[in-house]
């Protein structure tokens, strides 16, 4: 019996794996196609996700062995690059939609503020989260 290398993997192959029996039941109670497309593709998720968890190493093994100092500072400072990016991008969305509220007052525009702002917050946490967990095991 294999041992299980990805446990990502391998919860990724189940949840397509259910997913790919709800689309075949919901089939089989109603006969339409998208659900017949919906559940071929699950399918092969699941297993391509399957194999992948059982492989001979997991993918951070296999990016480990071939990164030098240079790759992992790279990878690093792109990262940091896209978060930077992407939270300015959230906040001046928010605050573009916020004026335009208060000139336009059009009710979708305070609803994607809210949003945006919601989004902001919740990558403000988990960034934190991950911060705290690689201090502790890093």
């Amino acid at each position: 019996m294999k041992r299980i290398k990805s446990r990502r993997q391998m919860a990724a192959g189940i949840i397509a794996l259910v997913l790919a029996l709800l689309c075949f039941a919901v089939l089989f109670a109603g006969y339409q196609a998208r659900f017949l497309a919906a559940g071929v593709l699950a399918l092969a998720w699941s297993a391509v996700s399957f194999s992948l968890a059982f492989s001979q190493k997991g993918a951070a093994e296999e990016i480990a062995a071939q990164a030098d100092e240079r790759d992992i500072y790279l990878a690093m400072k792109s990262g940091h690059t896209a978060l930077r990016i992407l939270t300015y991008t959230l906040w001046g969305g928010c605050l573009g939609s916020l004026v335009l509220y208060g000139g336009l007052k059009l009710p979708v525009l305070l609803h994607a503020a809210i949003t945006l702002c919601a989004v902001q917050v919740l990558l403000f946490f988990i960034t934190l989260g991950a911060n705290l967990y690689w201090e502790k095991r890093g």
